[in-house]
């Protein structure tokens, strides 16, 4: 089984690098077009959802379609949790040492800002679309006799993402002077085979360690692959976080997880997958929703208008730690 596991790590190690090179290109593409923060979010959310789409359409492609359904939700869930406690980690360490340079040369050492700041926008153009398609995907797929994606579902989830999409990108910004990113396109070209071939590995990996454990595919999509995959992506917010960039860290993570439950469940729409364990799926849509909920109404002055930024505080961060601690009990309380 470790051979297995090992595969899955590999598989997964060659999509966030082919995604990196993807993100690259689009990076630049959002800087010479001059889209705003939070619509480059939407832009590079693309890419970083690139992993969970390609492995939805290497387990449907194999027969094992619970594979991508728990990859895309086992994805989404620890998200946001990580990525507010691992943003307000960076920049409390970032702040430390700010502050130790600024005692030493207090003329040339700007003040250090005290906590994240997530610019207004996240909430309207990230946050909130992010919870229609939460909610619009409980819809579809959850009412008895719905139960389970159809091509119907599909088309509604691709309109809705395409909405959300346009919206995003119309966010005014300001255009950056720079080169065509011609060559990023060339560069881009490796990354999108190495996506591709890490999920095929990645699935096929999966299958054997699931079986081995004698767990379904949803519960191994859950809480092995999807978990894996959405560390690398998480831990870029350590990065961001750290340069002043916390909006970016967060709509990254929103785009990737609107993404992840539009685009990436097109292929199992296509066949009519059915949803499987239907208890856990609503506990996971269910917690995805109460993260939304929370998020927007710990920044109630932003979502009136009354504030331009929404700041994640020590007991905003340790509410959501904690919420995500009771989801995994829950979880596993349902399946061991």
């Amino acid at each position: 089984m470790a051979l297995w596991f090992g595969l899955i790590l590999a598989g997964i190690g060659a999509m966030q690098w082919g995604s990196q090179r993807v993100c690259a290109l689009l990076g630049d593409l959002r800087k010479h077009w001059g889209v705003a923060e939070t619509g480059g979010g939407a832009l590079i959310g693309l890419a970083t959802a690139s992993p969970e789409i390609s492995v939805n359409i290497a387990s449907v492609a194999l027969g094992w379609p619970d594979i991508g359904l728990g990859t895309a939700l086992g994805s989404n869930v620890p998200a946001l949790p990580l990525v507010f406690v691992i943003a307000y980690l960076s920049t409390r360490w970032h702040r430390s040492k700010l502050l130790e340079e600024r005692r030493e040369d207090p003329a040339s050492v700007p003040p250090p800002k005290p906590m994240p700041q997530v610019k207004e926008q996240a909430v309207w153009l990230q946050v909130l679309p992010y919870l229609l398609v939460v909610l619009l995907l409980a819809a579809l797929t959850l009412p008895p006799g719905w139960q389970g994606l159809q091509p119907v579902d599909g088309l509604i989830l691709a309109l809705a993402c395409g909405a959300y999409l346009v919206r995003a990108l119309k966010a005014p910004g300001e255009r950056v002077e720079c080169d065509a990113p011609g060559r990023k396109v060339l560069a881009a070209l490796p990354g999108f085979l190495a996506i591709a071939a890490g999920a095929l590995v990645a699935v096929l990996a999966s299958r054997r360690v699931n079986e081995a454990l004698g767990i379904s595919d949803l519960v191994g999509g859950l809480f092995i692959t999807g978990l894996l995959c959405a560390l690398p992506e998480s831990f870029s917010a350590w990065r961001l976080s750290r340069a002043g960039r916390a909006t970016s860290a967060v709509s990254a993570a929103v785009a990737d997880g609107i993404y992840s439950l539009t685009l990436a469940m097109l292929p199992l729409c296509i066949v009519g997958a059915a949803v499987g364990d239907v208890a856990l799926y609503a506990l996971n849509l269910g917690f995805l929703g109460m993260v939304l909920v929370g998020y927007m109404a710990m920044n109630s002055k932003v979502v009136a208008g009354e504030a331009r930024i929404s700041l994640l505080t020590p007991t905003r961060v340790g509410l959501f730690a904690a919420g995500y601690c009771a989801y995994v009990a829950a979880a596993l309380h349902m399946v061991v």
